[in-house]
């Protein structure tokens, strides 16, 4: 073949491949929204949830000045107030939110890629991003957790662009702007900060900064200027420490159990630690062939090691002091583990495709086992397992078929107050029962946390005595959980138990109150 065949075949093949790689990218995102909203109704709203739904209720004025007593910044909950006046309350509109935050994501990862490599490993960094367990978890959620992540990938993109022409005044408004959204949606962001310092300062790569150190620093002071309304609060949360007592302490095993999960679901207690360790073991492995392989762009290849790693490492040195190691809190870095694995299978693709796509297959297959434990809501993750087995949908429904005019409703705990709010459609305002700690102590109100979620006008409904609480009706149907040894509740003798209704790990008994009380 001539020079001149072999250049028309060369413009035919580069001309197909940019009619191909469009279709391609619609179809990953397809793949996406169905990966992420199959099962999206079937887990059962739980507390974390229905702290979420029931602070989305109020005013954009009442969710600031009440996040200002929780433990995460505001803009979630007022994205989400107005995502339910427009798509209404359901479950798949509720949890739609975070499930198309993700899938926008995954359409920034891809076109980050294909901005920092080829054209292919954008391809495959989207095949993984479409099935990585971890962000199909926390996309059928109503949390913050995939939206800060995508405000952090679409802030790397625009800081992508923004190095590489540096004298447009737009990428550095939208960088700003992301990272200020970023902030006001998760305090984890701040992880995310780091990630660009390094790409900024280019360590490895034997160039200095593209980006001038002046522009660079006022862009990071604009970011706190915007976000200094809310530092305030910020201090005030950080001084005070509430709502954390949850945490574990730090233990070794967490790093490889959070690697393994977020690429196959697998964890220390699900799947041994043999099997987390060589989950970590590969995963690190392409992180190391990512770095060699790209020695002409060492810039590019610190930002997307460094996006999952950063994150992952620091905060778990920093729970050593303080214990802040949450799995869920470090979702947003999870979409960089694709990232670099496919630097990786594109370079091997170019001198041996048949084994860059046996190797691809295995990713894809643990990541398919990881999706298989998600959707059997077996993922060991915190909240599936209250997810999957107290079915307060069922109970409520139970309890509206089955309450008579003038019952009253008690929950036993906030625990379950909350989600409990997010299904009661019986009409009836719940009263609070609040067990007493072993110490005599009652345990709540307090002054953070869901307990802000309860008006003071409604301070009314709290009691922590069975014996001495005054109530309306003779019939009192209590919603609780499995108790603890030390939290069963000791019910009056007037008190008759004559009906329960199950819900797996929770039920509601109904009491008839005799008239001597």
């Amino acid at each position: 073949m001539n020079t001149m065949g072999r250049l028309a075949e060369d413009v035919q093949v580069r001309q197909w491949r940019q009619a191909v790689y469009p279709s391609t990218v619609l179809a990953l995102l397809t793949l996406a929204l169905i990966v992420r909203f199959h099962g999206i109704s079937v887990p059962i709203i739980w507390y974390d949830e229905g702290y979420s739904l029931m602070l989305s209720e109020r005013s954009p004025a009442l969710i600031w000045s009440t996040t200002a007593g929780d433990v995460h910044p505001p803009l979630y909950y007022v994205i989400l107030h107005y995502w339910t006046m427009l798509f209404g309350a359901s479950v798949v509109a509720v949890r739609g939110l975070s499930a198309v935050a993700d899938v926008g994501t995954v359409l920034l990862s891809i076109k980050l890629m294909s901005l920092l490599a080829t054209r292919r490993a954008a391809c495959i960094a989207g095949v993984l991003l479409v099935l990585l367990p971890i962000t199909v978890r926390y996309s059928q959620e109503v949390r913050m957790y995939t939206l800060v992540g995508f405000w952090l990938m679409a802030a790397t993109v625009a800081l992508v662009c923004w190095r590489r022409q540096p004298q447009l005044k737009r990428y550095p408004v939208m960088y700003v702007l992301l990272m200020t959204a970023a902030f006001y949606t998760h305090y984890f962001a701040a992880l995310g900060v780091l990630v660009h310092w390094l790409y900024w300062s280019g360590p490895g790569s034997g160039k200095s900064a593209s980006l001038p150190v002046r522009k660079w620093v006022l862009a990071n002071v604009a970011i706190v200027v915007l976000y200094s309304p809310w530092l305030p609060h910020l201090i005030g949360q950080t001084w005070k420490m509430q709502g954390l007592e949850w945490i574990s302490p730090t233990r070794w095993d967490m790093l490889p159990s959070f690697i393994a999960q977020c690429a196959a679901m697998i964890s220390t207690t699900e799947g041994g630690l043999w099997g987390t360790l060589i989950v970590s073991a590969v995963v690190i492995a392409c992180c190391v062939m990512a770095w060699r392989y790209r020695r002409t762009d060492r810039r590019s290849t610190v930002l997307v090691i460094g996006y999952f790693f950063v994150p992952l490492i620091t905060a778990f040195f920093l729970s050593l002091a303080v214990p802040i190691f949450v799995p869920r809190y470090l979702v947003f870095a999870a979409a960089g583990l694709p990232l670099f694995v496919a630097v990786v299978l594109d370079r091997l693709a170019e001198r041996r495709p048949v084994i860059a796509l046996l190797c691809l297959s295995v990713f894809v297959a643990g990541e398919i086992h990881g999706l298989q434990k998600v959707y059997s809501q077996e993922d060991g993750l915190n909240g599936t397992f209250i997810r999957k087995m107290a079915r307060l949908d069922m109970l409520a429904d139970g309890i509206k078929r089955e309450a008579e005019a003038g019952d009253e409703l008690v929950i036993d705990g906030l625990y379950w107050y909350l989600p409990f709010h997010y299904y009661n459609t019986t009409g009836i305002q719940p009263r609070l029962y609040i067990a007493r700690l072993p110490t005599g102590a009652s345990d709540g109100p307090f002054n953070y946390g869901g307990w802000l979620l309860i008006p003071q006008t409604l301070d009314w409904i709290f009691f922590d005595n069975v014996a001495t609480v005054k109530l309306s009706s003779k019939r009192v149907w209590w919603v609780t959980g499995r108790p603890r040894p030390e939290k069963v509740v000791t019910f009056p003798k007037g008190w008759k138990q004559t009906q329960t209704l199950k819900g797996e790990e929770v039920e509601a008994r109904l009491f008839i109150l005799d008239g001597e009380r």
